[in-house]
């Protein structure tokens, strides 16, 4: 998970533990702390940092299949175009679809 995320969900877990060992004392103050929706909300940053996470690994997988595919077209394009550029002059290229220039 991001590193992001991390520290205030521990310290938010922290608070809840510290909350709920000291209930009484804080009820004699007349604080409030609404634990459910601290514990919810660490509960929905968890899940959503894991989705994250799941998200960006996905993407990093789809960028390799992508750079892959694009140096092989980069190979197949540089080893197609070359034998016609050998055998003709520079102003047939254009016809063969090759557009490089000389």
């Amino acid at each position: 998970m991001n590193k992001i995320y991390l520290e205030p969900i521990a310290k938010a877990q922290s608070l809840v533990a510290g909350v709920k060992a000291q209930a009484d004392v804080l009820q004699k103050e007349g604080i409030v702390v609404d634990v459910e929706r601290l514990q919810a909300l660490c509960s929905s940053l968890e899940q959503a940092g894991a989705a994250q996470d799941a998200a960006e690994e996905a993407l990093k997988e789809a960028r390799a299949v992508a750079h892959n595919c694009l140096e092989e077209l980069k190979a197949c394009y540089s080893d197609s175009k070359n034998p016609i550029k050998q055998c003709f002059p520079p102003e047939t290229w254009l016809s063969f679809g090759v557009q490089d220039k000389k």
